[in-house]
């Protein structure tokens, strides 16, 4: 053994007693002892940490990264939470489970994901979400990752469409797993809202042929969850004419010479009680094969589905209806333009709308459903001084609401809205919300849609090393993606109140639920709508067998985008004594066809008429980057990069028509002619490995972005209904610029610090006004922290993750601060069997958002916290 060995070898001899070190050579099989030394697998936190460290430290670009600590065991329940703990990376929580993520200010949707460096597809359930390229991670169970690492700063050879950064998820390959490995996890969740007990399980086994050129890695996971989330909420804020009568009453007027011009104003809102039942099923299988030294085969396969039905019961204050039906407001308050309180009045029985209804209680219940796929097969080839690979693959997300049922109860009723308290909406209602024989049935419903978004990808790259003082190789590829995405929504026709509901007869009495307990506690107050008369969607459902309902597509939400794609790339690697890096770019074409249906102009507004209608763009980005890092000492590493990228629209934002949801009177619309977002990046970064587990670090980062994308607010009519719609528009341009503070730390013998904090400022101006503009996806400050200990039977995890407000972009809609608390306890019992306790959200933050100003809050959110209990064991 040589001497350069021993000085890589000796800090594993010298880890503690706790860390376990498994030696295997690259089938994981029985071996030789000449074969001992080719792979150390460390396991544990620190491990774990270790890993990620070493990732970070032999990286060219600016990279960070996140270890599993185990086979089939990542650091938190959810992928997206785990990402959450990287420097500059922050994540939106919907219904209290990690969603979706941004990169360094960005917005999700400007991040791309990707599974072993290729694009997955994604797809949402909930009826009003609008199609993005953000990933949905409520798809991927953590079981399946090995690693999470997250590009800042792009090489030539990087798929494009990332502003802030991409994020890569690798796997487990079977041929450096070890043989016959199986692991399985057994617990149970408790949902603290819900107050119900759900089962976790996940299976994993690698097998390896007695040639050692062969594997089969399989995944199984299934996991349960009943959740169950308290609101409060409102929509449809705009500004609005008010003119004053001579009792001192408000109405509605377009007119530009009102008595009150520009107040920002509700549409609507209500106590909101949401309820879903989770079943995600997931199945992973990895073939490798390696029939001699020069080549290697692997093929993957992914598919996660997610039934999601859920119900959703909101008892309404509905301003857009009093306004739009003759009503009147009365004692009123205006504070920062916005009015804060008001009684809104009864409207009269012989409106022109027909419908004698001030507002309602609406229940829903849907029948949901996702599911995601992905087909990978890759094929490396070395000769003499090339390295070739060949990639080709598919993937697919489907899925939506085949039923979305409503049922909607009404009376003509005066109600008081009072946001004047900040994260609290205070009503009351002259008829009784308890009163269910009072509230009649005046809407029935039962609409479906579906989106399907897949790619079809291609891609070869070539590698020749260069035997030169300067140059160590150089690299280059080309590939090709064919991107497709379409929505389309069916709403039936005829369940109003001059259709099937008036018909019925029915009240919300005779379809009686008992109501859930302990409803938004910890939110509110007094005068906070905490119990109403609540439905039962079961008796619904069955009596919406007997109804007949007329069906057609909502042509106005329908589209269909294509996308093409062709890049080629070019990229230099180099290093000398002190120093590596790379120099490259990439030249990728874009071709975009956009079609939805047009409305045709009529006077005939009970006869609208469309028409299919098709636009087509194209545009070529060139992107080149340089990164660079300097070992400056030993254990100092000097980073400095720049780049130019690009992120392509999102979905929504692209599409020639409108999106809208009747009850709250808005929606958005597209514009198939969007330029992406454009931007030059710089960064620098200097990192400190003082130790074997230590790292600080510290990084700036700069980005110049040409042009980011406005949503403006109209009010357009649609199935003569005023209502709220947002529209995409290329905006000014602005900067993201930032800094990254990073401690990793063996404090003492098992105990450690794992910390990070980002600072982020960004400036961008209105072109017209000059005003300031918030980004979307920043905030200025978000933190991580956790703490860890482990011995030879105890391991502990605590983590505390903070950000700061940031702009949601939607509309002016604001997301306020936010934190979370989680906990993770493992108890060995044996080498093969641990016990595991986890706690998320132990601190039960309220999620909470509003628009403009507190005074105008959109939704006051409680999830509850979770528990996790089991058994872990493996052999």
């Amino acid at each position: 053994m040589s001497i350069s060995s021993l000085r890589y070898l000796l800090p594993v001899l010298l880890l503690p007693v706790t860390t376990q070190i498994t030696y295997a050579n690259q089938a994981g099989s029985e071996h030789s002892d000449a074969d001992t030394l080719e792979k150390i697998q460390i396991r544990g936190i620190r491990g774990s940490v270790i890993k990620s460290i070493n990732t970070k430290r032999t990286s060219v670009s600016v990279v960070d990264a996140i270890t599993a600590e185990d086979i089939g065991k990542f650091p938190d329940k959810n992928v997206a939470e785990s990402l959450q703990r990287i420097t500059g990376v922050s994540l939106t929580r919907v219904q209290g489970e990690g969603e979706r993520v941004g990169v360094r200010g960005t917005a999700p949707s400007q991040n791309q994901t990707y599974i072993n460096g290729q694009n997955i597809a994604s797809a949402d359930w909930w009826i009003s979400s609008q199609p993005n390229r953000g990933f949905n991670y409520t798809m991927l169970p953590s079981e399946i990752v090995s690693s999470l690492e997250v590009n800042k700063a792009p090489e030539a050879d990087h798929d494009e469409g990332s502003l802030g950064g991409s994020i890569n998820i690798k796997t487990r390959k079977p041929l450096e797993t070890e043989n016959h490995m199986f692991v399985g996890t057994a617990q149970m969740q408790y949902s603290e809202s819900s107050e119900e007990l759900d089962p976790q399980l996940s299976l994993l086994y690698n097998w390896i042929n007695e040639d050692d050129n062969f594997g089969a890695l399989i995944s199984l996971i299934r996991h349960e969850r009943h959740l169950r989330r308290d609101g409060l909420e409102s929509w449809g804020w705009a500004e609005r004419n008010f003119n004053i009568d001579q009792q001192g009453r408000l109405s509605q007027t377009q007119q530009e010479s009102a008595d009150l011009q520009d107040i920002w104003s509700p549409g609507g809102g209500g106590s909101a009680l949401f309820e879903q039942h989770r079943v995600r099923s997931s199945a992973m299988l990895s073939l490798q094969y390696q029939p001699d030294l020069d080549w290697n085969i692997e093929f993957e396969t992914l598919y996660s589905q997610l039934d999601a039905n859920n119900s959703n019961q909101n008892f309404l204050w509905q301003p857009s209806t009093v306004y739009g039906r003759g009503g009147k407001i009365s004692d009123y308050q205006i504070q920062d333009n916005t009015l804060t309180s008001a009684t809104y009045s009864q409207v009269p029985t012989d409106n022109p709308s027909g419908i004698p209804f001030s507002t309602a209680m609406e229940a829903i219940w849907r029948e949901s459903k996702i599911d995601t796929s992905i087909y990978h097969l890759l094929v490396e080839h070395e000769f003499d001084y090339w390295k070739s690979q060949y990639q080709i693959g598919y993937t697919r997300a489907s899925g939506g609401t085949s039923g979305d049922f409503t049922s909607q109860w009404s009376a003509n009723t005066d109600f008081t809205v009072n946001t004047q308290t900040a994260r609290d909406i205070q009503t009351q209602y002259t008829t009784s919300p308890l009163q269910g024989d009072a509230w009649a049935i005046s809407e029935v419903r039962q609409d479906s849609h579906n989106s399907v978004d897949d790619e079809l990808f291609a891609q070869i790259d070539f590698e020749h090393q260069l035997d030169r003082e300067f140059i160590d190789s150089i690299k280059f590829g080309v590939k090709y993606k064919r991107h497709t995405r379409d929505f389309i929504r069916y709403r039936s026709r005829n369940g109003g109140y001059q259709g099937l509901a008036g018909d019925l007869g029915w009240t919300l009495a005779d379809f009686p639920a008992n109501f859930p307990d302990n409803y938004l506690e910890g939110v509110g107050s007094l005068n906070t709508l905490k119990r109403y008369a609540y439905a039962d969607t079961g008796a619904l459902n069955s009596a919406y067998n007997d109804l007949n309902f007329i069906r057609t597509e909502e042509k106005p939400s329908s589209f269909d985008i294509k996308e093409n794609s062709y890049a080629g790339y070019t990229k230099v690697n180099f290093s000398g004594d002190s120093y590596r890096g790379n120099l490259g770019v990439r030249v990728v074409h874009t071709q975009q066809t956009a079609s939805a249906y047009q409305q045709v102009p009529s006077d005939d507004a009970d006869n609208l008429e469309y028409l299919w209608s098709t636009s087509d763009k194209s545009y070529t980005d060139i992107l080149p980057s340089i990164n660079i890092a300097m070992d400056w000492r030993e254990d100092l590493v000097f980073r400095v990069a720049a780049s130019k990228v690009m992120s392509r629209p999102e979905y929504h934002h692209l599409m020639p028509s409108t999106n809208y949801n009747v009850t709250q009177a808005q929606g958005a619309g597209g514009n198939p002619d969007l330029d992406p977002f454009r931007a030059t990046k710089f960064d620098i970064a200097l990192e400190w490995y003082f130790d074997e587990a230590a790292l600080l670090s510290i990084a700036l980062f700069h980005k110049d972005v040409k042009s980011f994308i406005d949503i403006k607010r109209y009010e357009e009519e649609y199935e003569n209904i005023e209502m709220i719609i947002n529209r995409p528009i290329n905006g000014s341009g602005g900067t993201i610029r930032g800094a990254e503070l990073s401690w990793q730390q063996e404090i003492i013998y098992g105990v450690g610090i794992i910390a990070n904090y980002t600072y982020i400022d960004g400036e961008r101006k209105d072109s017209e006004t000059g005003e300031h503009i918030k980004i979307p996806g920043h905030s200025d400050h978000s933190a991580n922290l956790t703490s860890y200990f482990e011995n030879d039977w105890l391991s502990t995890r605590l983590s505390y993750n903070y950000r700061t407000d940031f702009a949601t972009g939607i509309g002016e809609e604001v997301s306020d601060d936010i934190g979370q608390l989680d906990l993770n306890l493992s108890f060995m019992l044996t080498e093969q069997l641990s016990l595991v306790f986890e706690g998320i959200n132990l601190t039960d933050e309220i999620i909470y958002t509003y628009e403009r100003n507190q005074y105008a809050p959109v939704g006051i959110y409680r999830n509850g916290r979770r528990f996790y209990a089991g058994a872990r064991f493996s052999f």
